[in-house]
This record gives C-alpha cells, sequence and structure tokens, in this order.
C-alpha cells in the first residue's frame, strides 16, 4: 500500500479507504491509467523485469521514465508510452 500511496500522493489509511468503498471520482481515470499499463507490462515483460523497466528514462519519452511520468501526475502519458513499447507491428520497420 506504501508504494501506491506514494504514486498518488495518498496516505496508506487513503489507499484502504478505497479498497473498502472504491476510488473516489476524481482520481477514477488515473486508477485506470495506471490499470492499464500495468496489465501491458505484465502481458509483455517478465514480473522480474518491471521494476527495472518503470524506473529506466526513455528517449520517446522526454528522457523521463514511466515512474517520472506516473509520480507527475502524467498518468495518460504512461498509458500512452506502454502502449507504444509494445507495438509490435512497427517492429523491422
Amino acid at each position: 500500500h506504501a508504494d501506491v500511496g506514494r504514486l498518488f500522493s495518498i496516505s496508506r489509511q487513503a489507499i484502504a479507504k478505497w479498497l473498502n468503498v472504491g476510488v473516489p471520482a476524481e482520481r477514477a481515470t488515473a486508477v485506470a491509467d495506471m490499470a492499464a499499463a500495468t496489465d501491458q507490462l505484465q502481458r509483455y515483460l517478465k514480473p522480474d523485469r518491471i521494476p527495472a523497466v518503470v524506473r529506466r528514462a526513455a528517449p520517446a519519452i522526454g528522457g523521463r521514465s514511466l515512474l517520472d511520468l506516473a509520480s507527475a501526475g502524467e498518468t495518460a502519458a504512461v498509458i500512452v508510452a506502454c502502449r507504444a513499447m509494445f507495438q509490435f507491428a512497427n517492429v523491422g520497420s
């Protein structure tokens, strides 16, 4: 819970409340973006590789990492970057 709290700048108690009564409407889009990005990462990467990937600075996202984007509240950019990472149709073009 502590990692999620840091990501969304909320307390562990607030995370517990979200789990019990649901995510507040003003945070629903950000949570959905992060869930979609997590699904992409879990689908295409081995679990032990995910931490390194989310922390690595990437030229395609301005030299920032996925974690940097998420921490800055740019969750829509996180999911866009994750989807772009796994666009295999462009490989070898």
